[in-house]
Parts: structure tokens; sequence; C-alpha cells
């Protein structure tokens, strides 16, 4: 589903930054709920989430430092949010399947 072929066309689409799969790094962490960062990931959607969250990581570093973190639910890989940094700055952020309460 989330794959360095749609990090690719993400980024052609939505910024226009023309990347090669080969230069496209990956990985992936898991993270706390107290190791996220209010400026990228509000504190209104960190409500909502389970204490522990795994983001599968694509990034692309040329004149800027893209980063693309999916966010999914650690037990099921239920993608639950899209996260995209410029530079370390939230550029662009995206529900995929949170439940609002």
């Amino acid at each position: 589903m989330y794959t360095q072929e749609y990090f690719k066309t993400f980024m052609k689409d939505r910024f226009k930054v023309d990347i090669e799969i080969r230069e496209i790094a990956n990985e992936a962490v898991i993270l706390g709920i107290d190791e996220l960062d209010n400026t990228i990931i509000p504190i209104e959607i960190q409500n909502k989430l389970p204490d522990s969250v795994l983001f599968q990581l694509y990034s692309y570093q040329a004149e800027n430092e893209w980063i693309l973190g999916i966010a999914m639910e650690e037990a099921t890989y239920n993608p639950l949010f899209l996260v995209c940094l410029k530079d370390g700055e939230r550029v662009h952020f995206q529900h995929i399947n949170l439940e609002t309460t």
C-alpha cells in the first residue's frame, strides 16, 4: 500500500518534486505517545492514538530534506494518518483512518 513508489508519486503530485526510487531511504520506527512532537502531530490527534504508533518513514534529501511518515496501529498495521515534513517543518497532514471522538 505505502511503498517507495507511493512516496515518489505523492511528492510529484503534491509538491512537484521528481524523485528516483533509488534516492529514497525508508525505515520503520515505533514511537510512544510521549515521544511525539506537538508541532508535527497536533495534541488533539495524539489524544486519539493508541499508546504506541508504528511509523513507516520515507525520506529524500537534495536541496531540501523531505520525510513522509505514515502512522499505523502497531498491532494491525491499520493506517491512521500521513504527515509530510520539509526541512523538519510540517507541510502536509492527512487523516487516513483516524476515528474522531
